[in-house]
């Protein structure tokens, strides 16, 4: 972990993630998943220590990008990734997408974080959504496979603005989380980088 956690204060130009999963099991999340659920008052400092991470590398002229896989209605996990996380993370700077199921490019792909597209590092989790392993793959396919699967999800996809100009005009169902009535919009104190989303979701 303390070298896959290097990687995102030393990469020296890009940052990229393809986040495949509609859910993703994190124990150290859980506390924030379930004050989300209940519709408490989101903190205004969440996920601060990352998106301070974002905003020094965007400010150093480093780019930090991801592409998430959704479907057309989302789920109460991807509600509150956008509203806990993702909301803070793209106001720091991280260039945030999305691409719906039935557009994904018929490509080899998985959960995967690129650096400077020449350092791939693989996620594999279980159907429940946990992290079983990080695999830093040094193959030269395996670099060319990422690199892309990097530029067509990335060139098929729209960013987190549009995502949520469609949940506001209600083109995109939104299911009720439970307690808590969906407005989308106002993402441990573990690293970031120990989350799934590698990083986080970061």
């Amino acid at each position: 972990m303390d070298q896959f956690g290097r990687l995102f204060v030393e990469f020296k130009k890009s940052a990229t993630r393809i986040e495949t999963l509609p859910a993703y099991s994190v124990e150290e999340e859980r506390a924030q998943f379930e004050h989300y659920l209940a519709g408490k008052p989101l903190p205004e400092n969440r996920n601060e220590e990352w998106a301070d991470n974002i905003r020094a590398c965007v400010a150093d002229g480093r780019y930090m990008g991801r592409v998430h896989i959704i479907d057309h209605v989302l789920t109460p996990y991807l509600q509150f990734e956008i509203d806990w996380y993702y909301a803070i993370n793209g106001a720091a700077g991280e260039d945030i997408r999305f691409i719906y199921r039935n557009d994904v490019p018929d490509v080899t792909y998985t959960d995967t974080w690129l650096f400077d597209d020449t350092v791939v590092v693989d996620l594999s989790y279980n159907k429940e959504g946990e992290l079983l392993y990080i695999n830093q793959n040094d193959a030269p396919e395996r670099l060319a496979q990422a690199r892309t699967a990097w530029r067509e999800f990335h060139a098929r996809s729209f960013p987190l603005s549009e995502l949520l100009a469609e949940i506001r005009s209600s083109r995109l169902v939104i299911p009720r989380a439970t307690g808590r009535a969906r407005t989308v919009a106002r993402r441990k104190r573990v690293q970031p980088w120990t989350r799934h989303r590698f990083a986080p979701n970061s």
